[in-house]
């Protein structure tokens, strides 16, 4: 597994502790306005500016067209970013090679769409830096492991970030049983939401660091 991020950070001491702790990438929410976690453009600035060289940026927004994607890519250059819109293909296919490189297209997953989901990963694998597979968004949904399992198993090839209801309860058997290519947590990670726990990020990135040493 190699990517571990977490995601909806606020604060220049829980990015350090993420780093400390081996994370490799740290997600900030911009431009959702409805989310508790959504940061101001200057303050996502500032933190931006202050992050370890091991750590991934990661900015983690909502586009309503191409055009929108390529106006913040343009004005906030990050490592990566993660995108939550279920574009068409049509769609898709406008963004430049080099763009799609640098994006995780996120993906919302239920029973009736999976397929649909599968389809859309093994056309574009090899063109998008991976595939993050959410059926919550950061709401604390439970996870579901049996769709990730058939998504991972029929998508060869595809880097596939698996999110939404990790916790510290669940994650060995998430990396031992999918090994994903990574995963990516946040509200398992707060002590209430929007508000990330000092204790929760140390105590979560040190037991997959532990399982990590068993694979």
């Amino acid at each position: 597994m190699d990517y571990v991020k977490v995601c909806g950070l606020k604060e220049t001491e829980h990015i350090e502790l993420c780093s400390k702790n081996e994370a490799n990438a740290v997600g900030f929410i911009y431009n959702v306005p409805n989310s508790p976690r959504n940061l101001e453009k200057s303050k996502l600035m500032n933190l931006l500016n202050d992050i370890p060289k091991n750590l991934l940026r990661v900015v983690v927004f909502k586009p309503q067209n191409v055009l929108e994607l390529e106006k913040i890519t343009n004005e906030i250059d990050v490592d990566l970013y993660q995108i939550h819109n279920n574009f068409e293909e049509q769609e898709l296919d406008e963004i430049s090679i080099d763009l799609k490189k640098k994006i995780i297209l996120a993906l919302q997953v239920n029973p009736s769409n999976k397929d649909d989901v599968i389809n859309k990963i093994n056309k574009y694998y090899d063109q998008f830096f991976g595939f993050l597979i959410d059926n919550s968004e950061g709401h604390g949904t439970e996870f579901n492991f049996n769709i990730v399992a058939d998504i991972i198993d029929n998508t060869k090839g595809a880097s596939i970030i698996v999110a939404g209801g990790i916790n510290i309860n669940n994650i060995e058997i998430i990396i031992k049983n999918l090994n994903p290519y990574g995963i990516d947590v946040s509200s398992s990670l707060e002590s209430e939401k929007g508000v990330k726990d000092p204790l929760k990020i140390e105590n979560f990135l040190k037991k997959v660091n532990e399982i990590k040493k068993t694979l």
